[in-house]
């Protein structure tokens, strides 16, 4: 057996512990992750293994200097460029005449490579993807298989996108064949070019689950994770310990070591310190009375006596704790920074405060001034600025507390050279309607009461892409921001005419009038801005409702007799009035299917959009719907609707009876397991990238999971409330029964 073992990768998420050392050298439980990697080579009986190198290449080399590992030869492959994760395994296995594995360099499993080998000559497959069932699927990607045959893949996708459970090891078995679809000395990446050509070429691209141990140390938690695992001895080979403690050590016999703790070499530990499930790394220091609480010492770090580490912070190379400090948990303090006596250090000492703030379906949402900040505010502003791509327009509740974030937001996007545009008080509808006319590509809307509700669209309130919200989320967790230099900070550009310009619009569309008298009915003050222009329409006497949503988003009307449009309905009117006019429209994935239907009827096409976009094949869907005012306003979808009444001279009853029979239940169910584990169980259609529709006879059930992973969301589509009610309960049942056994298969 021969291999590449790529180990190029500089392990960002890793940082400070990989600031001065390449991930494949990181010692995990008393050695580094290659040599891992290179004694599951020997047990397969491999015999040579090429090692593609660039991140700190000169240490891996000088590690491995022999040329030789438990009886496999050794040699290296150099990127003077960055190749991808395919470019350089072509440039590496150049002379190998048969199949070969690929593995990480960064990743530590005990897989049969051999079986593997074996699966793959016997299928005489192409490439051989090994891959393992994965609790939370959001960092990895994930394939689509039938029959072990892949059919598609997903990559690192949102809980809402999940279509399967089976995480790409990033171990594969190639044969030669697959080389020749790589070019020479260009970026190339397997998941995002070969796979995808293979599957387009129709090449046999096979799927083997391994039930091995693997864990892909992306990130903190996960070195933690792997490193009380191999202690706990759940990596084949190695037997259960409670601690490990190096050579050359020096340790009072008065401190206390519990836990799975991991002590490197030449360590010295004084009288009374406490350690609980903390790896401190070679040539460390550490004091008396101290406490060390399941974090990271990076080598030769110092910690002052009476200091304290808590639970996921990490002390970087060469830095110097001093006595009496707190470093809080989750907290980053970079090689060879200090840190003062006494000092109680809740930020990084590197980047900004780490966020507690999730993103979901409603924004980021958190108590007013206790975790939503104007600090935290403030570098929100930094980290949205990462994903615009022109201007950013900003606008806020009527409350001060809205006032003051706003301002701190702003303020952070200057500070990164951003361009952005303060609209002041403004509602949500209004501020989307300026933000197109202003040609801005991302809108934030900050509401406060004693929650602040920061709402972050892509123009048109479009969603956040699945790479905007990883951008976004990398940026606040890890302080990965823009930063402009003093002299390039951005003008906070203060634009006064959104409601001027708002009233224009609804002047030029409300010129029509219905034999109505308009009642506007709103929780939210912001809504007065339309009461003359329900006014100006309804010329009437008989009583007829217009009810907007809280954001103003939403809207239904009602009538004095019982009547009542509903919001789904007003959505399949203003798209009747479109089609009809042979114009395309766009709607969300999730909207009744009844639409598209009707669309058929009267000749024309509803293109949909994602609820977390994965890529572009929703990008005309996008485009179409960013011009549509009416999914985003609920008072612009009234006055359609309206408007579409008049030229028809309709009634209320009327307008109902030209649309299809349909009736939609809609319910969220909290979950239990993780989503992809019950989506995977359940059989229906998961050919889109998002969620899972089972459908037939007219009758369709859409269920996808929230952005948290918590929940499902499931829409239920019949002719009839009845059937849908019937649909409801036999999935929800099938979902708790699933979830009885955890969603195992």
């Amino acid at each position: 057996m021969k291999a590449v073992i790529l180990a190029g990768g500089e392990g960002s998420r890793l940082r400070p512990m990989t600031c001065n050392l390449p991930k494949p050298l990181v010692p995990v439980a008393g050695k580094p992750v290659l040599e891992y990697i290179l004694a599951l080579l020997s047990e397969n009986n491999c015999d040579e293994a090429v090692i593609a190198v660039h991140y700190r290449s000169e240490k891996i080399e000088r590690h491995f200097s022999s040329g030789r590992f438990m009886g496999i030869k050794i040699r290296f492959s150099h990127e003077t460029k960055p190749l991808g994760t395919a470019g350089c395994v072509k440039k590496a296995s150049e002379g190998f005449e048969e199949d070969f594995v690929v593995i990480s360099g960064d990743a530590i499993c005990d897989f049969e490579l051999s079986e593997a080998l074996n699966f793959h000559k016997k299928h005489s497959a192409d490439a051989t993807i090994i891959t393992k069932r994965v609790d939370d699927p959001r960092e990895y990607g994930l394939i689509i298989e039938k029959n072990n045959r892949i059919t598609d893949f997903s990559e690192k996708p949102s809980y809402i996108n999940c279509r399967s459970d089976l995480a790409n090891t990033g171990v594969y078995i190639l044969s030669p064949a697959v080389l020749e679809l790589i070019p020479e000395n260009e970026p190339y990446d397997f998941a995002k070019n070969v796979f995808p050509d293979m599957l387009g070429r129709n090449m046999k691209l096979m799927n083997y689950e391994e039930k091995g141990y693997w864990c892909d140390m992306g990130d903190i938690p996960a070195y933690k994770r792997c490193t009380e695992d191999i202690l706990e001895g759940r990596l084949k080979g190695y037997e259960p310990k409670e601690w490990l403690i190096g050579e050359n050590c020096m340790i009072d016999p008065e401190a206390f070591i519990s836990g799975k703790t991991v002590i490197g070499s030449s360590v010295s530990v004084g009288r009374g310190a406490k350690l609980r499930n903390a790896v401190v790394m070679d040539g460390a220091f550490i004091g008396e009375n101290t406490t060390l609480n399941d974090c990271i010492i990076c080598s030769d770090a110092h910690i002052g006596s009476g200091a304290a580490v808590y639970e996921n912070a990490v002390v970087g190379e060469g830095a110097h704790i001093g006595e009496n400090a707190v470093i809080c948990g989750n907290i980053r303090i970079w090689q060879d920074k200090t840190v003062e006596n006494g000092a109680f250090v809740n930020s990084d000492r590197k980047y900004g405060v780490r966020s507690p703030v999730e993103i979901t379906e409603d924004g980021i949402c958190g108590e007013t001034n206790t975790v939503i900040t104007p600090e935290f505010a403030g570098k929100l502003g930094c980290a949205v600025s990462r994903i615009a791509g022109s201007y950013i327009a900003v606008a806020c509740g009527n409350d001060n507390a809205a006032e003051t974030l706003k301002n701190a937001l702003l303020s952070g996007i200057s500070s990164t050279g951003k361009q952005c545009f303060d609209c002041g008080n403004a509602s949500l509808p209004v501020l989307l309607h300026t933000a197109s006319l202003l040609n801005c590509s991302l809108v934030v809307h900050i509401d406060s009461k004693t929650r602040t509700d920061i709402l972050i669209y892509n123009s048109g309130m479009l969603p956040l892409t699945r790479v905007q919200e990883r951008l976004l989320e990398n940026a606040l967790n890890r302080g990965e921001y823009l930063s402009a230099s003093w002299n390039n900070f951005s003008c906070i550009n203060k634009f006064t005419g959104a409601i001027p310009l708002y009233n224009a619009m609804l002047e030029g569309i409300t010129d029509f009038t219905v034999p109505f008298h308009i009642t506007l009915n709103c929780m939210n003050d912001s809504a007065s801005v339309c009461l003359p222009y329900a006014a100006k329409i309804g010329t009437g006497k008989a009583e007829l409702t217009i009810t907007l949503s809280e954001r103003l988003t939403k809207a239904e009307i009602a009538d004095n007799k019982g009547n009542v449009i509903d919001y789904d309905s007003m959505i399949m009117l203003a798209v009747m009035s479109k089609l009809r006019k042979g114009a395309e429209t766009a709607l969300p994935f999730a909207f009744p299917r009844v639409a598209d239907v009707m669309a058929e009827q009267l000749g024309g096409k509803i293109h949909r959009f994602y609820a977390s976009s994965m890529d572009n094949r929703d990008a005309e869907a996008r485009r179409i719907a960013a011009e549509e005012k009416f999914l985003y306003d609920g008072f612009v979808l009234a006055v359609q609707v309206l408007k579409f009444i008049s030229e028809n001279k309709l009634t209320i009853p009327e307008a109902l009876e030209l649309l299809p029979k349909f009736s939609e239940i809609r319910k969220f169910i909290y979950i239990s397991c993780p989503p992809q584990k019950i989506l995977g169980r359940i059989s229906g259609d998961t050919s889109e990238s998002e969620g899972v529709v089972i459908s037939g006879d007219g009758e369709r059930i859409f269920l996808r999971s929230n952005k948290k992973g918590n929940g499902l969301y499931m829409f239920a589509e019949s002719a009839s409330s009845e059937t849908a009610a019937e649909l409801c309960a036999k999935t929800e049942k099938l979902i708790k029964d699933i979830m009885k056994d955890g969603g195992q298969s």
